[in-house]
């Protein structure tokens, strides 16, 4: 493979989101009933009581899996009188096509300064290694060539599913105490394209033909939410009703974001992380016409385009 070709090989989806989760059956409960996502396997669980400290993972489809629960345990730090805040976060993983593209992307990251090494993936055991590096942030990304087998679910301890569920895992929006500087790194070095931008506040990245699949921004490290697709617009309305039979609080929407143009709904899984589900998001087909950014000067307008904006986005955001 040339160094012209080397230069353009990119990551071309979000396979899945690995979270720390401090009440692993709790979680699993929540992604199971509310969700609807299948278990797909866990880790080290000989039996049903061993679970509250397994690794699950949970699938909406085929895919190995697109959501892992990592039981945490990670030790307490202190400071001061205070425990330090960690973000819920246990890794990233992205995709690419082939093997040689694998290979390519090693080596431009290499010659990049990036410290790259190839290792197992998380719960694929059987599914080759993985290439994993850290962003500037210090979060973990693992990218993997993707897999065209098919992957039944497996058997559940949780009879009751909710009656929906998501299409598809749709993009992650992290925190970042440096916003420019992760911009670039995804970018440059994973092949990222630019949608949006909102002052130096937010930024929207696509890898494949979704308005976005990672979201920033400026702020403590962290998620600020997951998104997951839903079928359509009708779906919103009855997500929201099954939100309530489910007694989760909506925490915002349904609204429609300017970036992007979908419906939205927001709710919290059992740790506080929030979770979007969103309908009809922008796509970009030409893939080989360069678009410039749109440039957003309002944080209503690109945010919410029905004006509803809830008192705890504007006690976090900090520009």
């Amino acid at each position: 493979m040339s160094n012209q070709q080397i230069q353009k090989v990119k990551v071309k989806r979000l396979a899945h989101i690995g979270l720390w989760a401090t009440d692993v059956l709790l979680q699993a409960r929540f992604y199971h009933q509310v969700l609807g996502l299948d278990l797909r396997t866990t880790s080290d669980a000989p039996s049903d009581l061993d679970l509250e400290e397994a690794n699950l993972f949970f699938a909406l489809d085929d895919e190995p899996y697109c959501l892992g629960l990592f039981y945490d345990n990670r030790p307490v730090v202190n400071n001061g009188r205070k425990p330090v805040a960690r973000s819920p976060l246990h890794h990233l993983a992205f995709t690419v096509d082939t093997d040689a593209e694998l290979a390519a992307l090693a080596a431009r990251l290499q010659m990049a300064g990036v410290e790259v090494v190839f290792g197992p993936r998380e719960g694929e055991l059987e599914q080759g290694d993985a290439l994993w590096l850290s962003d500037p942030d210090g979060n973990r990304i693992a990218i993997t060539v993707a897999t065209d087998e098919l992957f039944p679910p497996t058997g559940t301890t949780y009879t009751r599913r909710s009656s929906l569920r998501p299409q598809v895992l749709q993009h992650i929006a992290l925190n970042t105490p440096q916003l420019e500087e992760m911009v670039e790194f995804y970018t440059e070095a994973l092949g990222f394209d630019i949608s949006d931008w909102l002052l130096r506040e937010r930024a929207w990245l696509r890898c494949n033909a979704n308005h976005h699949t990672i979201m920033f921004t400026q702020g403590q490290p962290g998620i600020d939410h997951i998104g997951f697709t839903i079928a359509d617009n009708n779906d919103i309305v009855r997500w929201a009703d099954l939100l309530y039979q489910q007694e989760v609080q909506i925490l915002w929407g349904p609204g429609r974001h300017g970036a992007g143009n979908d419906l939205f709904v927001r709710f919290a899984n059992p740790d506080g992380t929030h979770i979007e589900l969103s309908a009809g998001l922008q796509q970009y087909h030409d893939r080989d016409v360069t678009i410039a950014p749109r440039l957003w000067h309002t944080r209503t307008s690109a945010l919410n385009l029905w004006g509803v904006m809830p008192s705890w986005l504007h006690e976090e955001v900090q520009v």
